[in-house]
């Protein structure tokens, strides 16, 4: 191999190994830009599943409040319209025992009083035709209500974070790929009476894998 077309080879390899030197620093700093931004996603992902987990538990716990409130609302007026009915007929007897005349409709008028009052404790809303509370009804709609308010589905933000996960992996092996080229270069112009024949191999197994660590790193930069 004549001086003239090795010391130009060696001008172009000490070229490419900046070039590949400086590509690889930048490929590393935007693998590192994606690895936060899977990070974020996996972080926003966690945030919804648990912004899920307090919005459930948060509603079924008022909701099961509200139904308690209306199990002692029904119970005061159960008793309001025994009471009721009770001093209906103790109204209708003869004679008219005024004493207990007046000791039911004490009852029955502080029964009114709780059964009313119990009846602002709880969305009444949620009470069918039957009279029975629809409280599944009431869990489901409170629900949906949060899901407007708050993040709480982690799924799109798994993907996107698997996404980058991978974006990461690549460029990883693009960097694999660029350090072997490096390490082609390195041995052409570092050690001395290489024979041409191995200097040739090593010169194009260092521009292939270069072409394509390079190909890669650009492909996977976005």
């Amino acid at each position: 191999m004549s001086k003239w077309f090795s010391d130009h080879l060696n001008t172009l390899i000490a070229f490419t190994i900046s070039g590949l030197t400086l590509f690889s620093g930048l490929l590393g700093w935007q693998m590192g830009n994606i690895s936060g931004n899977a990070a974020g996603a996996y972080s926003l992902a966690q945030r919804a599943e648990l912004n899920a987990q307090k919005v459930i538990s948060t509603n079924t716990m008022n909701a099961y409040e509200n139904h308690r409130a209306f199990l002692e609302y029904k119970n005061y007026f159960d008793q309001y319209k025994l009471v009721a009915l009770q001093l209906e007929e103790v109204q209708k007897a003869d004679p008219v025992d005024e004493a207990l005349v007046t000791q039911l409709s004490s009852q029955r008028d502080e029964l009114q009083l709780l059964y009313l009052a119990s009846l602002k404790l709880f969305p009444n809303r949620f009470i069918n035709r039957a009279g029975e509370y629809q409280l599944e009804e009431q869990i489901g709609q409170m629900i949906a209500s949060d899901q407007r308010k708050f993040d709480m589905n982690p799924d799109p933000h798994l993907k996107e974070g698997q996404r980058y996960e991978a974006q990461t992996q690549n460029l990883q092996i693009a960097l694999i790929i660029l350090a072997a080229s490096l390490f082609c270069f390195a041995i052409v112009s570092t050690v001395q009476n290489l024979k041409p024949a191995l200097m040739l191999v090593m010169t194009v197994l260092g521009y292939i894998t270069a072409f394509a660590g390079l190909a890669m790193g650009i492909i996977y930069w976005n």
